[in-house]
């Protein structure tokens, strides 16, 4: 069964292998260096990892700790 500490790790995981260090939940995107480009590349390989559809209602999204929720709310049960 999946948890909100469950997606926690994996998003997590997943951005610090993006920006090549470790993100507090409280760190903005912005300033670990997700621009644009990475926000979209982000998009595109949190979807096959969470298997989901993710719209654009992730453009809002600011920290890390919003990414964790706004994910974790839509993931498939």
């Amino acid at each position: 069964m999946d948890n909100f500490e469950e997606t926690q790790a994996q998003v997590i995981e997943y951005l610090s292998k993006l920006v090549g260090s470790r993100p507090h939940l409280d760190d903005s995107l912005a300033m670990i260096g997700i621009d644009s480009v990475a926000m979209a590349e982000m998009t595109f390989e949190l979807e096959k990892r969470f298997a989901m559809k993710i719209d654009d209602e992730i453009l809002d999204v600011e920290s890390v700790r919003q990414l964790v929720h706004y994910l974790h709310q839509r993931k498939p049960a």
